[in-house]
């Protein structure tokens, strides 16, 4: 920290120049081992309780180590709030976690690691959480991210913070049992980034892609350099802009046009429930409509794109979809959101980009026609 002392007209005021440094370790690795060898004597971890049901070894460390503590926790998307966060922050209350020597683990899906990591970032001003995902849409999404959040007032991560004092374990034999459409949410999340500025992935996925769904094809060395590769392509972002100083941001590709068409699908009565996954799969393809119309992307590329969505099972039928006033409402809050900026990511090819900041309402309408003719002929 820089400290620069001004004096103008005989009065004072200071200038502070800040930085933080941070470490992050994110990798493979087996979860009992983790726990078991982490050199402290008072371990916390929150655990979805179907993975304790799955993984007995899990429950086993609680009886030969007393250091353990294992809390069942059940947070979804529609509980992921402040109530929940403030029964995580009880319970690490209750069991005297202190500032930096003891082990606290979220070990779960997308929302119960959200939930535990904004507790740890306002506990005791910021305490370390180790986040290990059980879903495939956790391990590239969720876990690596340096935001937290929960959901507020109708909006989807309307309450969070930036915490960096966290670290990633990842193991896939805790995907073991997922459903088809919980691998298709991590898709969703894959898909995007291959889409907007990984070619390379892109390929990989088309060469793949009738494994996408197999939980076992992710403990293979094809199945981890797909995960591994997009982390790797998140990670550059949020390298380089971890609070996002910046909001041209090529990773919201997919977070414009849908955020309250799955938070309204939560809550409307007699609607399908959209997963966030899903949500994101629908705003890539609509905008990447968005720019063939525009002939900013080439027809062969639009396709190609198209293509990879296909077999997968993305439910486009939602009859939420066709709300182009819902949709629309999505992206007028996200640009209030960007600094009163559309800075709308858009690609021009596979694994390029641009943005725009001047879509109208019409072209919206436009491009969710075609999108809608494409996929529920």
């Amino acid at each position: 920290m820089m400290l620069k002392k001004i004096t103008r007209n005989k009065n004072s005021s200071f200038e502070m120049d800040m930085t933080y440094t941070a470490k992050s370790n994110i990798g493979f690795g087996n979860v009992i081992d983790y726990i078991a060898n982490f050199d402290t004597s008072n371990k916390l971890i929150f655990v979805d309780p179907v993975v304790l049901v799955k993984q007995p070894d899990l429950l086993n460390l609680e009886t030969i180590d007393q250091s353990v503590t294992l809390v069942p926790t059940n947070i979804h998307e529609g509980s992921k709030n402040l109530d929940s966060t403030i029964e995580v922050l009880r319970v690490m209350e209750d069991k005297g976690i202190g500032r930096r020597s003891e082990l606290v683990c979220a070990i779960g899906g997308g929302a119960l690691m959200d939930t535990v990591s904004f507790a740890a970032s306002i506990f005791r001003r910021g305490i370390s959480v180790t986040k290990i995902p059980t879903t495939l849409l956790g391990i590239v999404d969720a876990a690596i991210g340096i935001k937290t959040g929960v959901n507020f007032s109708g909006q989807r991560n309307r309450l969070g913070s930036y915490h960096f004092d966290f670290d990633v374990l990842l193991d896939p034999n805790l995907m073991d049992g997922i459903s088809k459409g919980m691998i298709r949410q991590g898709l969703g999340e894959i898909f995007k980034i291959a889409t907007i500025k990984g070619k390379k992935l892109f390929k990989c996925l088309k060469e793949n892609i009738s494994n996408l769904e197999d939980t076992e094809f992710y403990k293979t060395s094809a199945g981890k350099d797909i995960m591994s590769a997009a982390i790797e392509l998140m990670l550059e972002e949020l390298h380089s802009n971890p609070r996002e100083t910046d909001l041209k941001r090529c990773v919201d590709f997919g977070h414009s046009f849908c955020p309250l068409v799955e938070m309204e699908s939560l809550k409307r009565i007699g609607s399908r429930t959209i997963p966030h996954g899903y949500a994101v799969a629908y705003d890539c393809v609509l905008t990447t409509a968005l720019s063939r119309n525009r002939q900013l992307i080439n027809e062969s590329n639009y396709k190609e794109i198209l293509e990879l969505y296909r077999p997968f099972e993305f439910d486009f039928a939602n009859e939420l979809y066709r709300e182009n006033n819902l949709l629309w409402a999505s992206f007028l809050e996200l640009t209030k959101h960007r600094g009163f900026n559309q800075n709308l990511p858009i690609p021009t090819e596979i694994g390029s980009y641009t943005f725009l900041q001047d879509v109208s309402f019409d072209e919206l309408k436009i491009a969710n026609e075609l999108i809608q003719s494409e996929f529920n002929q």
